[in-house]
């Protein structure tokens, strides 16, 4: 697999990836997610010699601006989108459905299941050409859907925030009765993955042909990249990147 990350953050999320297909066909070429204006999506898509022309597909986890800003301007361009039901206005060619396999490009399916966050019908997907398979989850608390039986050659996976540092700003914001920042940190606490939480997904999958985590949307204030980078590593043996807000990896 190949994999650049245009953006991670709050601000905007985008990744191009390329998987490998059986024998000589070319790798299929995706956009997840299309959280960050469409102008910088394609400089960044340029700079890394990436014709957008050529993508096979976009996928979307949600409806959120960080997700998804830039879906009418692909749609624009002939570009396929494929999301939830209020994301594509039913389409039946492009509408994921939790749980209900679609075939997005020769030999590619994608699964999407259901993800804890606070948008309508969030979801993650798994992707598989039959030479790779990938698992992506992006602004999620929590998944239900299990793994069993899955060899995930990758992972990119949301570890926004450190429990520990969070809880402690939550606390402080109470202390001086900032309703702001407790509504911010609330939220953040029911919506969005947290480092242990994270690695507690990581340790219920099978793990043994993985060759490599992509961790993303890391919080400014409330996650350190390489202290994420480094436990991570640690708890799956498993050699783990972090994206980074305005696009690369550490």
């Amino acid at each position: 697999m190949k994999m650049i990350c245009f953006g991670s953050s709050s601000a905007g999320n985008s990744y191009y990836i390329e998987l490998q297909r059986k024998g000589a066909q070319p790798p299929v070429k995706l956009i997840l997610e299309a959280g960050l204006p469409y102008k910088e999506i394609v400089a960044k898509a340029a700079i890394n010699q990436i014709n957008l022309a050529e993508i096979d597909g976009v996928l979307v986890t949600h409806g959120h601006a960080d997700h998804c800003r830039s879906v009418a301007d692909f749609k624009r361009r002939g570009a396929r989108v494929y999301a939830n039901q209020y994301i594509t206005a039913g389409d039946p060619a492009t509408t994921l459905r939790a749980g209900t396999a679609k075939l997005i490009a020769l030999d590619t399916t994608v699964v999407p299941f259901e993800v804890e966050h606070d948008a309508d019908e969030p979801l993650g997907f798994m992707i598989s050409t039959g030479v790779e398979t990938i698992l992506f989850v992006n602004d999620s608390k929590f998944f239900k859907a299990r793994m069993d039986g899955i060899q995930f050659d990758y992972v990119m996976i949301e570890a926004n925030y450190d429990g520990q540092v969070l809880h402690f700003a939550l606390e402080n914001a109470k202390k001086d009765n900032d309703l702001g920042n407790i509504r911010r940190y609330e939220r953040i606490l029911n919506s969005h993955m947290s480092l242990n939480n994270c690695i507690k997904h990581l340790k219920q999958m099978d793990l043994s042909k993985c060759k490599a985590i992509f961790l993303m949307h890391l919080s400014d204030r409330h996650a350190r990249q390489y202290k994420f980078k480094e436990e991570v590593q640690k708890a799956t043996g498993i050699q783990t990147f972090v994206c980074k807000k305005a696009g690369g990896m550490i």
